[in-house]
């Protein structure tokens, strides 16, 4: 992971997903630039949520 040194976006998927939140947190640890979004939904966020998914992604390419 620490070889990732471009922009990266991390999205959550919030308390209801399989993964935890802590680990997500820590996968994030060794990225020189993370953004972390969390959207809720569980894990098929792109497909539970799309409008907020696609938020998400729409202000990490924006920015």
């Amino acid at each position: 992971m620490g070889r990732i040194t471009m922009p990266t976006l991390l999205i959550g998927a919030g308390p209801t997903s399989p993964i935890p939140q802590g680990q997500v947190t820590a996968f994030a640890g060794p990225l020189p630039d993370v953004r972390l979004a969390t959207v809720g939904g569980g894990h098929p966020v792109h497909e539970t949520r799309p409008k907020e998914f696609l938020a998400a992604m729409e202000a990490f390419l924006a920015a």
